[in-house]
């Protein structure tokens, strides 16, 4: 779409900041012998992002850019900035509770941010989904996760 061309050259230039971000944060992680190490698996999805995000950019920078005509929607701004916050507070608190502490959390308030009010709903699917991610990593992939450290 012709509109959305200059947000996706800007995600595109985003998502590949991210990637390095987090491709440079992986190589800090611990090493292990045996099995894929804590650092592995975001290194191969920061790749993918980088280059999905290039592609992006590439694709809207030479397709051109409309004019700008529209005002800039302060109210999506704004809820942007809060969503992020909450993310860069999850990803801190995650080193002192560790991922099955914070993780539901987390869940529990993106669910409720994007609308959803079913509550006992929103608690179940935020408690399952960590299990489920908990388990694939820690006992399939063998993937050490952060663990509660608060004492």
């Amino acid at each position: 779409m012709k509109k959305t061309r200059r947000a996706d050259f800007g995600m595109g230039l985003g998502f590949m900041a991210l990637a390095v971000f987090v491709f440079i944060s992986a190589n800090r992680m611990m090493q292990v012998e045996k099995g894929i190490g804590p650092g592995d698996y975001p290194k191969v999805v920061a790749g993918g992002l980088f280059i999905l995000g290039a592609i992006l950019s590439m694709d809207s920078f030479l397709r051109g850019f409309p004019p700008l005509t529209e005002k800039v929607d302060r109210k999506a701004v704004r809820r942007l900035v809060v969503f992020i916050a909450v993310s860069l507070v999850y990803l801190w608190s995650m080193r002192f509770l560790g991922f099955v502490a914070a993780t539901p959390f987390f869940l529990f308030f993106g669910i409720y941010f994007f609308g959803y009010r079913k509550w006992l709903t929103m608690a179940l699917v935020s408690i399952g989904v960590t299990a489920a991610i908990y388990l694939i990593f820690r006992v399939l992939f063998l993937v050490m996760l952060p663990v509660f450290r608060l004492f």
